[in-house]
C-alpha cells in the first residue's frame, strides 16, 4: 500500500486483532450501524468500525507535510440485558460488559506508536450514541500525527571529483 491512510488503517486493524480478542468484527465505518427499519446490521457483534476523520495538513519544506487528525472508533454491541438497580449482579455484569471491552480497546490504543513515521495515538473524547434500536454504540476519538513525504521534492546531486596533489598540502 502506498497511502498513509490505508497503511494506518491496516496497522490499527492488526493491533486490535492482536490485543483485543473480544472484538469479532473490524472494518472501515461505511455506515453499517445506521438505524434502519428492520434492525439488521451487516456486522457481527461486538464490532469496531474505524474512520480516519478531519485531518489537517501543515507544510514543512520541500513539499513535505505534517498531517494531524482524528481516528473515530465506533464500538457496537447488541444489547441484551438491563443494568437497573433491581437487576441481579450477573445481569448487571452482562449489561455493562461493553465498558470492559472499551477499556481493553483503550489500553491497546492509548500511546501506541504504529511506526512508519506515525506519531502516538492520544484519546480525546468518548461518547455514547443514544439510539432507539437494539444497539449500544460507543464512539472513541483519538488524535494522531504523521509526516507525509510522498510528494517530497527530489534533489539530485552529482558527486564532485576532487583531485588533490599531496605535494601542495601544507600544514
Amino acid at each position: 500500500m502506498n497511502s498513509a491512510f490505508a497503511n494506518l488503517f491496516l496497522l490499527l486493524q492488526q493491533r486490535i486483532l492482536d490485543q483485543v480478542p473480544g472484538i469479532v468484527y473490524i472494518d472501515q465505518d461505511l455506515g453499517q450501524l445506521r438505524p434502519n427499519p428492520d434492525d439488521t446490521f451487516p456486522v457481527s457483534f461486538p464490532c469496531l468500525l474505524i474512520d480516519l476523520d478531519y485531518f489537517t495538513f501543515k507544510d514543512l519544506s520541500e513539499n513535505v507535510q505534517t498531517a494531524t487528525g482524528t481516528i473515530v472508533f465506533k464500538l457496537g454491541f447488541s444489547t441484551y440485558s438491563s443494568s437497573n438497580q433491581a437487576a441481579s449482579e450477573e445481569t448487571k455484569e452482562a449489561a455493562l460488559a461493553f465498558y470492559n471491552l472499551e477499556w481493553e480497546l483503550h489500553k491497546a490504543l492509548q500511546g501506541w506508536d504504529p511506526g512508519d513515521s506515525f506519531g502516538h495515538l492520544n484519546r480525546t473524547t468518548t461518547t455514547s450514541q443514544h439510539r432507539s434500536d437494539a444497539l449500544r454504540v460507543r464512539e472513541l476519538r483519538y488524535t494522531i500525527s504523521f509526516d507525509d513525504y510522498s510528494t517530497k521534492n527530489e534533489v539530485f546531486t552529482a558527486p564532485a571529483e576532487l583531485d588533490v596533489d599531496p605535494q601542495v598540502i601544507t600544514i
